[in-house]
């Protein structure tokens, strides 16, 4: 198996603050004949800060930016003069201005921690509607109580596992929390039939990823990287599914869902029968690698679970039960 991609490093915010500074100061020290008047450069960097990092690291911003400037003033007499070739105006001057650029620093970090706290409460009322959805899913069937929240939880295992980014694998648990949304336009004699479905009754099960998409759609942008997970969970790798996607046309997202999916509902104890066993499950899906399932996330997917344990949300579940 090949390594999981890594993530590529980020560059700390905090360095490129402190790079923005050392940059406006050669700027104006060597290159910058009115060196006063572009004080005002050190705006740039310090706003910059305190937008991105919050009230402390941006008022520090500011002061690093103060003592640059006082440093190179009390080292170099003939810089930052200005018309008035009096010492104490240069100070003044140069103490009003630190003032402000503080003072910017402060008001910019404060507005920068109330919109964080603004969003975190929005995060947190988002998960709380996520997990009534959810539930909600779920309760259309009784039989597949939990279905959702298991099929979450190795859905995220399996995208950490390929490497894909923090914020990508939440678009992932969100969409598999949300890929049988569309269930609930479908009709429950349906839903628990034991035997095989007819042809208008597939027809009608095969809606629900048209009716999941639209539900998620209307729900706007905040979950506009979703709606093709939910819309294109029943794709197979070989084309063959609802609507005839082939490989990597389908999102990898949806890829990941279905084999989380797939799994789930072998193991789970249904009204009309007894789930199959972790051993058995992970036959079936091995043996469709390359046919229903990328065989990518099929080969992470027997890395994290192809042993004899049982994963634990599943072992979890069964003794709930």
């Amino acid at each position: 198996m090949s390594p999981p991609r890594t993530n590529p490093p980020r560059i700390h915010r905090g360095l490129l603050v402190l790079l923005g500074i050392v940059a406006v100061t050669g700027v104006i020290n060597f290159f910058v004949v009115n060196q006063r008047a572009f004080l005002n450069f050190y705006y740039l960097p310090v706003v910059f800060g305190a937008y991105l990092m919050g009230l402390r690291r941006g008022v520090y911003s500011a002061l690093l930016s103060c003592a640059i400037v006082f440093g190179i003033a009390m080292l170099n007499d003939h810089q930052f003069h200005g018309q008035d070739p009096a010492s104490w105006m240069r100070w003044l001057d140069l103490g009003t201005w630190a003032c402000f650029l503080v003072l910017t620093s402060y008001i910019v970090g404060s507005l920068y921690e109330q919109k964080e706290s603004q969003l975190r409460e929005i995060r947190q009322a988002y998960q709380g509607i996520i997990e009534i959805m959810s539930k909600l899913i779920d309760s259309v069937d009784r039989s597949t109580e939990n279905h959702s929240r298991r099929v979450a939880e190795y859905a995220v295992e399996i995208a950490r596992a390929m490497g894909i980014r923090e914020s990508g694998v939440e678009d992932i648990r969100i969409g598999a929390f949300l890929h049988d949304i569309g269930k609930v336009e479908v009709s429950t004699e349906v839903l628990r039939k034991a035997a095989g479905l007819t042809d208008e009754e597939m027809n009608e099960m095969k809606r629900h990823v048209d009716e999941g998409e639209r539900v998620v759609r209307s729900m706007g942008g905040i979950l506009k990287h979703v709606v093709p997970m939910v819309a294109y969970h029943h794709e197979r790798w070989d084309g063959s599914g609802y609507k005839g996607l082939v490989a990597e046309e389908i999102p990898v997202g949806a890829r990941i869902i279905a084999v989380a999916d797939t799994y789930d509902a072998i193991v789970a104890d249904r009204t009309y029968r007894k789930g199959r066993t972790h051993d058995q499950a992970l036959e079936i899906i091995a043996r469709e690698s390359g046919s229903q399932f990328d065989p990518r996330v099929v080969e992470v997917f027997m890395s994290l679970y192809a042993s004899d344990l049982v994963p634990e949300t599943a072992a979890a579940d069964t003794r709930a039960a």
